[in-house]
């Protein structure tokens, strides 16, 4: 599982370069954020859940809203979200990753509490999500492609 998330971040890396090459989009300021950030630290914070395909649809709907108010949050950077059909566990199963993107480990902690390494479950993922994983990632983003 630990290669799934290499992987992810790396990935990630990926379409944060691509993104920030192509232009605005709804979360493009908080991006755009990042990258005037140099010099300073930016943590990015991994979280990953997998469904039922049956289900996949529909709580894709569910965490896309729900994670549309990370820039509300103070100390958030911004926000991506993936999904693959079909990942490492069998065609019966999508998986999603989140990433954060946030100005300080303390500014997690206004978000997550003391814990930060503790997964913030949303209220409808008990009905959406299998074997919930119950810790998360927080990365200090060394290397920032993107590109304004």
């Amino acid at each position: 599982m630990r290669v799934v998330w290499i992987a992810a971040v790396v990935a990630s890396g990926l379409l944060l370069a691509t993104f920030g090459a192509r232009g605005a989009t709804s979360e493009a300021p908080g991006l755009m954020a990042m990258a005037a950030r140099a010099g300073k630290p930016v943590i990015a914070r991994a979280w990953h859940g997998k469904t039922t395909r049956a289900k996949a649809d529909e709580y894709e709907k569910y965490l896309a809203g729900a994670i549309t108010k990370f820039p509300t949050i103070p100390g958030n950077l911004g926000y991506q979200m993936m999904r693959i059909d079909g990942g490492p566990d069998g065609d019966a199963y999508v998986e999603f990753q989140v990433i954060s993107y946030w100005e300080s480990l303390d500014a997690i902690k206004g978000y997550a509490g003391a814990d930060i390494r503790k997964t913030r479950a949303l209220p409808k993922d008990p009905e959406y999500l299998v074997d919930p994983e119950p810790q998360v990632r927080n990365y200090e983003l060394k290397v920032n492609a993107i590109r304004p």
